[in-house]
């Protein structure tokens, strides 16, 4: 018998394994993944994009927000700095805590470097320094971290400097253009 060069046996392999990958056996459907909407697509976030506290939402059809099923554990008023660090300069902290679960394969929850802000009673948006003021007052590990765990979900806390008068919360993403911000709507006083 004779043995095939290397070479064929490799390029006759090779068409076997492609005529294999083209046909499904009869009676089954292949399912191909869904590709990423196209330019004409409207995107969810062409609207509003408000957030209630205890209600999931998913964000991944969302332009420029988490790839992620995203839920607004709760959200505390006149929160405290557990280390005393920092004092807060607009009239309260309010403890805004987040749970998110990962759609995608990104390397992390981005809405935790989003730059938060607070609705007071006029509408004026006030910005808040929520990343320095997070990281001085939340030390103990439960702070809202950027990286998803090895589970592909992410948790934590995260303190926003308001006024006493705060209506609504912000989360913009600036790192997308347009920015684009979500809402969370505060719970009933």
């Amino acid at each position: 018998m004779r043995a095939l060069p290397t070479t064929v046996l490799a390029a006759v392999c090779t068409v076997a394994l492609a005529a294999c990958a083209q046909s499904a056996p009869p009676g089954v459907t292949v399912v191909t993944p869904s590709a990423e909407p196209s330019a004409t697509t409207t995107w969810k976030s062409d609207a509003p994009v408000t957030l209630q506290v205890g209600a999931p939402a998913d964000l991944s059809q969302t332009r420029g927000l988490a790839k992620a099923v995203v839920t607004v554990e709760s959200i505390t008023e006149n929160a405290k700095c557990p280390t005393g660090a920092t004092k807060a300069s607009n009239g309260q902290f309010i403890a805004v805590k987040l749970s998110a679960t990962r759609l995608d394969s990104s390397a992390g929850f981005g809405m935790a470097v989003y730059q938060w802000a607070s609705v007071d009673g006029k509408g004026k948006t006030v910005a808040s320094n929520t990343g320095l003021v997070t990281g001085l007052c939340i030390t103990d590990g439960s702070a809202l971290k950027l990286a998803w765990d090895a589970s592909g979900r992410a948790a934590g806390t995260l303190l926003i400097d308001a006024p006493a008068t705060v209506t609504a919360i912000t989360a913009t993403n600036t790192m997308v253009s347009p920015h684009v911000t979500v809402t969370l709507a505060m719970p009933a006083r």
